[in-house]
């Protein structure tokens, strides 16, 4: 940013120095002549050049330090992403760095001597920034906000602005003005969020132990995923900061070279296979990978690892290694023996594959008529008896057509399905795939080329062959029956509406956990018994239920139900179908007891706007009228009576609209420390004004009390409700306590009164919106129900927490909690003596 700075001590140094040497310089020569003596003034004039001299160099010193803070300030101004605008007391542009040059224009000309107001997109933002010039250029400490400006590319966006004054400006009484893009912090914040959503969800899925720790602090890891617990029976949480994990676990034989492995690796990838010891002593085989991230100037950031199980490779493999081995020892027999062997040993690995996988029976047979038949067909035995052919393939070249296998299942392979027994012929083989003692199906081989015939031989590894394809059969259908029951499972565990099946009898056959929860009785009490005697009230409710024979015909309806825990609304429906009814049903009584309330509320803030209403129209007509003439007293009794009755009016819409703000979630909070016992006295003087006759208020502090870092007009707000509340429902008068007690890191404010007090029973809805207490324990004591609840919303979004101890009749003591200041110098203790302390009572 452009600066103009100019040294006035330097140039006064340098002036004097000149005076000085100018004299020194004429002076003593023009007396020189005249006698001797005149050397007596020469000590003083050299002492003037010496301290000129002096100050010269102090001067210049302290304008190199100005130098160099300024061009420190200038390359901070440069990097920065904020714009960063000097401006003159009337908001004129005296300079900008460049990000304030690529936000708001092409160059610092095209704004120089321009009002910054000009920016602002709207009234508000034009507010905003006349404001913050205002209390910068005066010396105040502002506070930041939030405006609309225009970009130089005409759209618009939110962003923050600060301030404070600038003793360097070239222009007295200037400001420094720091504008902040507020959209892009956010765009890039819900970026962020996003990413790291979607790296938790991949880490989630990954069949692998991740984990993610420090540069060089590899026995402390930062995050370690949950798959460590199915792998190696430690939990997530042992893991994270301990070096269980990546030193503690790792086999004592390996941890040296490990070690060793990870010093040379030198913060570069690291790659190493080694074992882990699992918490029950089982050796686990892994592999482990990990990279460090450096960030753009090389500088590592952190390292991200993972730990592969190759525990069922390394089964794998050495199963694969024992089965050569075994075919290595039988190679030297025949070269049939060994093609019997390797087809037997792959058959076996393909039909022994998971069900999940999809390798199975096709890929035997594929494999069959490679080496084993010139056909080979599957015929399946459904669960009724019926057989039917899914299966035929044939080798290449392709057999003789004559020799085609028939379409459907032919009478050898019927005869096997139905006698469990294999059948044997010269140029077939069919044999039944048994599992748990059933027929599920049958393998047929059939041999074409000349030469092939089946013997005893061929018949035992066909046999072999189908006790493993029947374990396959049977398990492929119990995973499929398992897969579509834990589907069903998983919908009905996890569905938010509760689900209830009766048959047709009335026995209940389903009860789904939201069910459990929304009525309050458990699943193992009323499955298999009758609705009526388990489902309260259940007789009564099935008659009003809607029933329809479709799902999308039936329009739900809302009914009140008995519980252990009271009366509850649900909204439900029925669809009947042959085997019963299933009905579908949820929870709305926190829906139906808001309707309730803002029925009420409606009838309340209603009665409570017309009443001043009715004050202010029944006076403005009485001093419009002109058939009899009021004096000045009563003129002015009118006037205060509707100024009295708007200002009410003003606080039931503040009321409503302060709700609506924190409904919406659109209330701004301004923390700042501020002194609570100033705040409090601030507040009962002027409630002591209003407080009618009978009612004393007095105050209680201490010597010392921490300061308090919340919003201070609402916490005013909060403290005015609580008191105008004391003094409202203490209708025969008596003494009010107002007062502050410190706390650890908190500051406790009350407000304690002698008047109706609250019933127990009503103590836990007080500060729920829209509630009020029955008229009739309150002696009609009006209100639209939403003071406490502003009250708690308030104190809880500023940190805090109200309370209230009361017993019906014998008053009520509200307090809540708001925390100390966080700096230190809002922390220290405030006990420095007050001018005038309202501690007196008045009445």
């Amino acid at each position: 940013m452009t600066r103009i700075a100019t040294s006035h001590a330097r140039l006064f140094a340098i002036a004097l120095a000149g005076i000085v040497l100018e004299v020194a310089a004429t002076v003593p020569f023009a007396i020189w002549h005249e006698s001797y003596p005149a050397l007596a003034i020469a000590p003083p004039i050299f002492g003037a050049v010496a301290l000129a001299w002096l100050i010269g160099r102090y001067a210049v010193r302290r304008e190199r330090e100005r130098d160099r803070a300024v061009r420190k300030l200038g390359a901070f101004e440069a990097m920065t992403l904020d714009a960063i605008l000097d401006v003159d007391p009337e908001g004129l542009v005296l300079a900008w760095n460049t990000a304030a040059q690529h936000l708001f224009s092409a160059s610092l000309d095209d704004q120089v001597g321009r009002s910054v107001v000009d920016l602002a997109a709207d009234d508000a933002a034009r507010d905003a920034l006349a404001e913050l010039i205002r209390s910068s250029a005066s010396g105040e400490r502002p506070l930041a906000r939030e405006a609309i400006l225009t970009k130089a590319d005409g759209t618009n966006a939110v962003f923050r602005l600060a301030g404070a004054s600038n003793p360097t400006s070239a222009k007295s009484n200037g400001a420094l003005l720091v504008i902040t893009d507020v959209d892009e912090a956010r765009r890039s914040d819900r970026q962020l969020r996003e990413t790291r959503a979607k790296y938790d969800a991949l880490v989630e899925q990954l069949p692998v132990i991740t984990y993610l720790h420090a540069p060089g602090q590899r026995g402390a890891p930062l995050s370690v995923s949950a798959q460590v617990s199915p792998v190696l029976g430690y939990a997530q949480e042992e893991c994270i900061g301990r070096p269980l994990l990546l030193v503690d676990a790792i086999h004592p034989d390996d941890r040296a070279r490990v070690e060793h492995e990870v010093a040379a690796a030198r913060q570069q990838i690291f790659r190493s296979e080694y074992r882990l010891v699992a918490r029950s002593g089982r050796i686990v085989d892994v592999a482990d990978v990990a990279l460090t991230i450096r960030d753009d100037e090389g500088q590592p950031l952190y390292t991200q690892g993972v730990v592969v199980d190759l525990s069922e490779r390394r089964r794998a493999v050495e199963e694969r290694e024992r089965l050569l081995a075994r075919a290595d020892a039988l190679r030297d027999e025949s070269s049939e023996g060994q093609a019997r062997l390797a087809f037997l040993t792959e058959a076996s690995r393909l039909l022994s594959s998971p069900p999940e996988t999809g390798i199975g029976l096709e890929h035997v047979a594929a494999l069959a008529v490679q080496s084993f038949a010139d056909w080979c067909t599957l015929d399946l035995v459904e669960e009724d008896g019926h057989a039917r052919r899914v299966i035929t393939l044939h080798g290449e070249p392709r057999p003789a057509r004559a020799t085609d296998p028939a379409p459907d299942v032919d009478s050898l392979g019927l005869e096997a399905a139905r006698t469990g027994r294999p059948v044997l012929e010269e140029d077939r083989i069919c044999a039944p795939l048994i599992s748990r003692g059933r027929v599920v199906g049958v393998f047929t081989f059939v041999a074409t080329a000349p030469g092939r015939t089946y013997g005893a031989a061929d018949l035992a590894l066909a046999e072999h062959l189908a006790r493993i394809g029947g374990l396959a059969v049977d398990a492929g259908r119990l995973y499929r029956q398992v897969q579509e029951g834990a589907e069903a499972a998983r919908v009905l565990t996890f569905v938010g509406n509760g689900l209830l099946f009766v048959d047709q009898v009335e026995i209940v056959r389903l009860w789904n956990p939201a069910a459990e929860a929304i009525i309050g009785v458990a699943a193992e009490e009323v499955l298999g018994r009758a609705a009526a005697d388990v489902i309260p009230g259940w007789r009564s409710l099935a008659d009003r239920i809607p029933i329809s024979s479709a799902p999308e015909t039936g329009e739900p309806d809302t009914l009140p139900i008995e519980t252990e825990r009271g009366e509850r609304w649900i909204s439900i429906s029925g669809v009947e179908f042959f085997g019963g009814t299933v009905y579908a049903f949820r929870d709305v009584t926190a829906a139906h007891r808001l309707d309730e309330l803002k029925a009420e509320f409606v009838a309340t803030a209603s009665h409570e706007l017309r009443t001043p209403l009715a004050a202010v129209y029944g006076a403005a007509q009485t001093l419009r009228r002109h058939d009899f003439a009021l004096d000045e007293s009563g003129r002015e009794r009118f006037v205060a009576l509707i100024i009295e009755e708007s200002d009410r009016l003003s606080r039931i819409v503040n009321e409503i609209l302060l709700a609506n703000q924190l409904d919406a979630g659109r209330l701004d909070l301004f923390i700042e420390p501020f002194d609570p016992v100033d705040l409090l006295e601030r507040v009962v003087e002027s409630a002591r004004t209003r407080a009618p006759a009978g009612v004393s208020i007095a105050v209680h502090v201490p010597d010392s009390v921490s300061a308090v870092g919340a919003d201070r007009d609402k916490v005013r707000q909060v403290l005015v409700n609580l008191v105008e509340n004391a003094v409202k429902y203490s209708p025969d008068g008596g003494k009010i306590e107002v007062g502050v007690t410190p706390l650890a890191a908190s500051v406790q404010f009350f407000v304690r009164d002698e008047g109706l007090g609250i019933p127990s029973d009503e103590q836990a809805r007080i500060f729920e919106k829209f509630y009020r207490l029955d008229p009739g324990m309150t002696r009609g004591v009006g209100g639209t129900g939403l003071g406490l609840y502003i009250c708690r919303e308030l104190v809880e979004r500023m940190g805090g927490r109200i309370s209230v101890e009361s017993a019906s009749g014998a008053g009520s003591t509200f307090s809540f909690d708001l925390p100390s200041a966080d700096s230190t110098a809002s922390r220290a203790s405030i006990s420095e003596e007050r001018a005038s302390p309202l501690t007196a009572e008045s009445s």
